[in-house]
Parts: C-alpha cells; structure tokens; sequence
C-alpha cells in the first residue's frame, strides 16, 4: 500500500473559532476518510508552520516515513507582510496589559503604513526558495502535489495593501519549483466564497474545493476510480 504525507499549517485542520469547522468537514480527515482501505496515510499539521520550521521538521522527523506522495500545503505564514517583526509581537505581549493594549491599538491604526513602509515578512522569498528545494531534496523518491496559497479576498486586500503581490510572488516559486505538481487550478473562481470572517481560514466551500482537486489526485495516483 502506498504511503501518502500530508503536511499543512492550520488551514488543514478543523478548527471552533472564528467559526467551527468539524472534523468531518475538513479536507484533510476527509481525503483519509475516502481513501484509507487503498492509500496509508500519515498527517502532520502545525498551526502557524513556515518553511523554515518545515525544513528542520522534515529533516528531523518528516523523512522516517519515506511517503511515495507528499501533500504540502504551506506558505501563507512565510509570505504574509507583516507591520512587526516576530521579536517585537513577543515583546509586545508581554508588556504590562495596559501598555500592551495602548501599543496594539497604536499598530492598528497605522497597520497598512507600517506594512508598506517596514516591509516585514517572517521568510523572505530567496530563503523560502531554498527552504523548498531543500525539503524537495529530503524525499528524494517521493511525488509531490503543492496546494498553493490561496488568492486573498477583498477584504484581506483592503486590510493588507501588499498581500496580493506577496501571494502571486511565492506562487510563482512554486511553479518555478514544482511546475505541473503544483495545483494550480485549485483556487479557481473561488472569489471571496471560501473564507472564513477571518479572511485567512477556509470556511466549509473552501475545504469542498480542496478536497474535490485533491480527491481527483488520490484516484489517479492510487490507480482506482471515483
């Protein structure tokens, strides 16, 4: 039976806030759900992960299960143009509560300057490159099927004014890198449809919509039919 890796940040796992997403809706429990009497599955998904942390993960852990497939779905995290750098936010929190407050709300009003003017993201494009071709390197015998970052919707646009730029720029490294394993079409004409009132968590059509290319996968690779 073939062995198929699953890795993902947050948006591979059901989740109660800012709206609930069970189980039973979630693509990735989905995928094991339809496909465990034909393919071994073995999922790993890590709130918060960017590729920095995917490449120490894989090298200390993620390899030992040598998969014939492995489901990525990465990159938000890396790219996303951020008005602080991860130290300050530390910082920041652990201030007394009402300096803490008075600082946030100061950010808040000054978000969409600070993200153009300070142009922060936690991995930078030439090291997410490299943190990929790395990770590429340590399942050597493995395929490989990229969900890539979802388009940002209205609102997260009009939130983040450098977040649409930042999405189609690390896309495009995955196609450089990946080429026809990257699923290109896997965000196709979803619109603002697919998120959650966080603008950043796929909601129950988001999940459908990954689950339905990814499901279309499974059959090809595991040699069976829908």
């Amino acid at each position: 039976m073939k062995t198929v890796l699953i890795i993902t940040d947050s948006l591979g796992l059901p989740r109660v806030k800012p709206e609930r997403i069970a189980d039973d809706e979630c693509w990735v429990y989905r995928l094991q759900d339809l496909f465990n009497q034909r393919l071994k599955f073995r999922t790993i998904c890590t709130p918060g992960m960017d590729t920095r942390q995917l490449l120490v993960a894989s090298r200390d852990y993620h390899q030992a299960i040598n998969p014939d497939l492995v489901i990525l779905q990465v990159g938000i995290v890396d790219c996303y143009p951020r008005a602080l750098k991860r130290g300050e936010v530390s910082l920041i929190k652990r201030l007394p509560k009402t300096l803490n407050m008075m600082l946030h709300k100061l950010v808040k009003r000054h978000y969409g300057y600070l993200i153009k003017r300070r142009k922060i993201q936690y991995v930078g494009a030439t090291e997410f490159r490299n943190n990929l071709l790395e990770v590429r390197k340590i399942f050597p015998g493995s395929q490989f099927r990229i969900v890539p970052i979802a388009p940002p919707c209205s609102d997260y646009r009009a939130k983040n004014p450098l977040i649409e730029i930042a999405v189609n720029n690390y896309n495009k490294i995955f196609m450089d890198l990946f080429g026809s394993e990257v699923l290109a079409d896997c965000y196709a004409d979803s619109g603002d449809r697919i998120f959650m009132s966080d603008n950043h968590h796929l909601n129950t059509t988001g999940h459908d919509q990954v689950f339905n290319v990814l499901s279309q996968v499974l059959y090809e690779f595991s040699g069976s039919k829908a």
